[in-house]
């Protein structure tokens, strides 16, 4: 025996009833662990930024110290090699006499540090005589933050240190620079020691 089944009919939805449609968006929960991930992200990101600009800025610091270290010493050199005389005054200050640049005579110059905390010029290796190119007197910082300084005085070749003037035919300094960054307190201070080579006064008999 054969049954047919009755056709289905199709169901519509009843009049005011509505299908309900699928959730869209993202729950509170999704919203709150992408919130935390984000920021772990950018925390990262900005320490990183941090990092960098606090290495940046001590490589500065180390490149500027070496630099002005290179030149103070090379103008103390230059005069150092010229000159006929040296008086020593203290492990932190000579006087020499240098021929005049502008005439036939003998100038002195005094290279110094100045260690008077109330003074424009503190912490500098400072140097006072007359320019080399136009002659005029003055006072010129070589090397500022310097925190310890220290002039020595040898004899000529590898006989010792030279006690008196007489004896003294080479000048040595050694000297140690500190600075720190005015852009962030948060970078180290940055500290070089510095120690010359031994400049021979070539002209002193």
């Amino acid at each position: 025996m054969i049954t047919i089944s009755p056709e289905k009919k199709p169901r519509f939805p009843r009049p005011g009833r509505s299908r309900r449609a699928a959730p869209g968006g993202f729950t509170l929960v999704e919203v709150m662990v992408a919130a935390t991930l984000s920021s772990f992200v950018l925390l990262a990101i900005l320490s990183s930024f941090l990092f960098i600009g606090r290495t940046g800025v001590n490589a500065y610091n180390y490149v500027g110290m070496e630099h002005d270290a290179r030149l103070g010493l090379e103008r103390f050199s230059e005069d150092v090699r010229m000159a006929s005389n040296v008086t020593w005054g203290s492990a932190t200050s000579v006087t020499l006499t240098i021929p005049q640049a502008t005439g036939s005579g003998t100038d002195t110059v005094v290279y110094s540090y100045d260690s008077t905390s109330t003074s424009l010029t503190y912490k500098c290796f400072l140097r006072q005589g007359p320019d080399p190119i136009t002659g005029t007197s003055r006072t010129a910082p070589l090397i500022r933050g310097v925190q310890s300084f220290e002039f020595d005085r040898w004899m000529l070749g590898s006989t010792g240190r030279a006690t008196n003037d007489l004896e003294t035919k080479q000048l040595q300094i050694r000297l140690t620079i500190s600075t720190i960054s005015n852009v962030s307190t948060s970078v180290v201070t940055a500290t070089n020691l510095v120690v010359s080579a031994r400049y021979i006064l070539r002209n002193k008999s």
